[in-house]
């Protein structure tokens, strides 16, 4: 499988779970002299992991996310992933069973480790809409799924790279 990672800041205005506070008791909140750390840089990151994993039932590729915020490693709720990583053109497409498929959950099919996916139903569907009918090679067929695909969830592909496949 592929796997793409990527660092995303997000906004002040996102409320981001603060991590736990040791439970042994060793300093209270309002002690005078305890360190004032703030918020770390990774206190506004997302971390996103995606996996190109081919399906053997559908025969396409398939896009697996994985979303965790920098700060303490708790991962993203579905209507977290919605809001930051979908763009609204997509909201409604990728809510329902549109073109873009949905977003589930599922466990990886490499890792067995739960992973939100984007379904395959209908990506045959919209490969064959954007190919018109046409062969492509596996390379190009992979940069056009990713556009489609990807761009539903935040993962878009580089115009370098396409420049670069002469696509």
């Amino acid at each position: 499988f592929l796997r793409i990672k990527r660092r995303m800041r997000v906004s002040e205005s996102i409320q981001i779970p603060e991590p736990p506070e040791p439970s042994d008791g060793e300093y209270l909140e309002d002690d005078p002299e305890a360190l004032q750390t703030g918020r770390s840089p990774a206190h506004n990151e997302v971390l996103i992991t995606y996996d190109i994993v081919h399906s053997p039932s559908y025969q396409v590729p398939v896009l697996y996310l994985t979303a965790k915020y920098g700060c303490n490693s708790s991962s993203l709720s579905i209507s977290e992933i919605h809001r930051l990583l979908v763009p609204d053109a997509f909201k409604q497409q990728v809510e329902a069973v549109g073109i873009m498929g949905a977003l589930s959950m599922t466990d990886h099919p490499v890792t067995s480790v739960p992973v939100y996916f984007v379904h395959p139903c209908r990506t045959q569907e919209a490969m064959q809409a954007v190919l018109s009918g046409r062969e492509a090679v596996p390379v190009e067929y992979l940069a056009l799924w990713l556009g489609l695909a990807g761009g539903s969830i935040g993962l878009s592909v580089p115009v370098p790279l396409i420049q670069a496949l002469k696509l």
